[in-house]
């Protein structure tokens, strides 16, 4: 006889979610309207304000672009009209924007240019088969067009998969968190964690490379009696924290502000401390979670994952001896390669391919600096590889969603019709809304740099027609960008992260939502307080 007893309802794995979502897009290629902006390739190059000279104003000019003839190489615009400068010897002892040769180009969106397409109505429903041939391919395509993150995520498998596999990391940081507990240092962990990776996250917009970072936080914030989310939240949310309040962040803050006219770094003294606020409760909200689940490990939202990888690190404490020489050469390496990796991407212009060749080389190092044969590096890349294959079907099946909205003309029609009210707005409340327009666009475009040159275009315009202050659409932008990334399910990174940690993407979203939406709660404040506050603040 069957048991009667309903089963408790739990929350779907994250590839059916995704399903569904497919599912949703195709559907919305039928029922949406097709449009589209006209779109135009532009260069936006960098603003600097900058003081005329009394005397020739030339040497100013100079300075900023690198001795190039003067005629091609820059423009000014005054820094209160925006209009271009035709002598700028009437500016003497007086602040201009100067535009160097520095700068992006980018394909943007004209603003105004949205039309209807044909197509629309009874006749669509002709398209279904189309439709459903766009989802079935959407998994293949999404493939395609994230090969290069996917082919990261499983190197950086195989790599950690080699230098966990030696067992010195474990007994590194067993050592490291029993000289932290001795020393009482044990509460600073997350605090500088946190700070240093959000600070990543504002300077340089640190993203793809906490796929490689969580694979060492999650050890040792089980090692400090904590579970894996805290590992998670210490390296790749603090990360995105940090990106949402970047005060240097060239992908995010730099396009956007150059598509906005408006100085590089111009607000830099309010974004500081809008990221300070920011990174403070990030660290409050991590310490608190991470203090309950050390007094009960049982509040964790992976409690079953923790108690398995506790065990492992029980293990360790009890079959495995002191630090030996090899061991130091491989924790040398591993921390080696990610001082490496950070530094590249900060100041040589590193992505993933770079980074990829430096974990996957470090990664056999340290096989060899660990006396590990090469049958067992073998083994051991292809183990580690292998648990990243879930995370890289997830990153697949998402940007297949984006895929099929693009080819269905609907992506520019949800554009048009989220940001076309916003112009009926009070002055004090656009810039909450539109933060809130960003993360749902967001949703689509999870790439920063190409959402600022999809959205940027039509909020500038927008911006001075409600009068609102440019600096205020872009702080709009990138809260609605950046805290959006934490959650949504279309970012490859996060489910790249996600992937990496065994962490299911509904058991993260159920942890961190209250919280993200405290965040933009608070930054919904701010956007209120700045846009009455005084303009010097924006300068």
């Amino acid at each position: 006889m069957r048991d009667a007893t309903p089963r408790a309802w739990s929350m779907p794995p994250a590839l059916v979610i995704l399903a569904g979502v497919l599912l949703l897009a195709g559907l919305a290629s039928l029922v949406v309207p097709r449009g589209a902006f006209e779109r135009e390739e532009r260069f936006f190059p960098t603003l600097h304000r900058v003081t005329v000279a009394n005397e020739d104003p030339t040497p100013t000019v100079l300075a900023f672009t690198n001795g190039l003839d003067p005629e091609q190489a820059w423009r000014a615009l005054d820094p209160e009209t925006r209009e271009a400068i035709e002598d700028l010897a009437a500016y003497r002892g007086r602040d201009v924007l100067l535009a160097g040769s520095d700068g992006w180009n980018r394909t943007v969106v004209i603003p105004g240019s949205y039309e209807r397409l044909e197509g629309d109505g009874a006749s669509r429903v002709w398209s279904l088969p189309t439709v459903v041939g766009r989802m079935v391919l959407a998994p293949i395509l999404g493939l395609q067009d994230k090969a290069q993150i996917i082919g990261f995520v499983l190197l950086i498998g195989g790599a950690f998969g080699i230098m966990l596999g030696t067992g010195a990391i474990d007994r590194g940081l067993r050592d490291a968190v029993l000289g932290l507990e001795s020393a009482r240092l044990r509460w600073l962990v997350i605090p500088v964690s946190f700070a240093l990776f959000s600070l990543g996250g504002s300077v340089f917009g640190m993203g793809e490379s906490t796929i490689a970072f969580v694979l060492v936080t999650i050890p040792l914030a089980i090692r400090l009696g904590y579970d894996t989310v805290t590992g998670v939240a210490m390296c790749y949310f603090a990360s995105q924290v940090g990106f949402a309040a970047a005060f240097m962040n060239p992908f995010t803050l730099g396009i956007g502000q150059s598509i906005a006219e408006l100085p590089y770094l111009s607000g830099f003294g309010l974004r500081v401390v809008i990221w300070c606020l920011l990174t403070s409760l990030g660290i409050a909200f991590v310490l608190w979670h991470a203090e309950r689940v050390r007094s009960d490990p049982m509040r964790s939202p992976t409690a079953a994952l923790d108690a398995q990888r506790r065990a492992e690190a029980e293990t360790t404490n009890e079959h495995e001896g002191t630090l030996t020489w090899r061991d130091g050469g491989v924790l040398l390496v591993t921390l080696g390669s990610m001082v490496v990796a950070a530094w590249g991407v900060s100041s040589w212009g590193w992505y993933i391919d770079e980074m990829a060749g430096l974990f996957v080389g470090c990664g056999l190092l340290a096989g060899v600096v660990g006396g590990m044969g090469p049958g067992v590096v073998a083994r051991k890349f292809v183990a580690g590889a292998g648990l990243m294959v879930e995370a890289c079907l997830i990153i697949a099946v998402s940007a297949g969603i984006v895929i099929v909205l693009r080819q269905g003309e609907v992506l520019d029609t949800l554009l048009h019709a989220l940001a076309d009210p916003l112009g009926a707005l009070p002055e004090w409340l656009a810039p909450v809304v539109l933060m809130f327009v960003q993360a749902v666009v967001n949703f689509f475009v999870p790439s920063g740099s190409g959402q600022a040159a999809m959205t940027m275009p039509i909020i500038t315009p927008l911006c001075d027609l409600i009068g609102v202050e440019r600096q205020v659409g872009v702080l709009s932008f990138q809260f609605g960008d950046g805290l959006g990334n934490t959650l949504i399910p279309t970012s490859a990174v996060l489910m790249g992260v996600l992937g990496a940690a065994r962490v299911d993407w509904a058991v993260w979203v159920r942890w961190v939502l209250p919280f993200v939406i405290l965040l933009h709660v608070v930054a919904a404040i701010i956007l209120v307080v700045v846009t009455l506050g005084p303009a010097s603040w924006l300068v």
